[in-house]
């Protein structure tokens, strides 16, 4: 598993972006969330959060995510935005990638949080199903 900083991302992802030509952006899941903010900033464009109908006007639209193995991810994206769309993912894996903002990244494991085992930096605290 290789770990990749928010400086590594942030470089990686304007490479990407290079030449692109869009009008918003859209992004599958939590990662995707993070890579299309990522490039609704770099670009200067509309941040559409995923599952939200793009309008004509704002096609061209970027379909974009932090990472690609299968495909299967952003085909699934595609297909539902249809039309007039570009396809970007920033890292290929294997090798397996995780990312600064996740837990794994800092040797938490996402397990102890489902448990509500949370760390100890008394940062958080469960109430119900709720972090407060």
């Amino acid at each position: 598993m290789r770990i990749v900083s928010e400086a590594e991302f942030s470089g990686a992802i304007r490479l990407r972006l290079l030449g692109v030509k869009v009008r918003a952006v859209v992004g599958p899941g939590r990662s995707g969330a993070v890579a299309s903010v990522y490039a609704s900033h770099i670009l200067g464009i509309p941040f559409i959060p995923y599952g939200t109908e793009c309008p004509e006007h704002l096609r061209p639209l970027l379909i974009v995510d932090t990472a690609r193995k299968s495909g299967a991810t952003l085909r699934k994206a595609e297909r539902r935005y249809g039309g007039d769309c570009v396809v970007v993912h920033v890292f290929d894996e294997p090798p397996r990638l995780r990312f600064w903002y996740e837990p794994e990244a800092h040797n938490v494991k996402s397990a102890a949080y489902k448990m509500g085992n949370y760390p100890s930096s008394g940062l958080y605290k469960k109430t119900g199903n709720v972090l407060s």
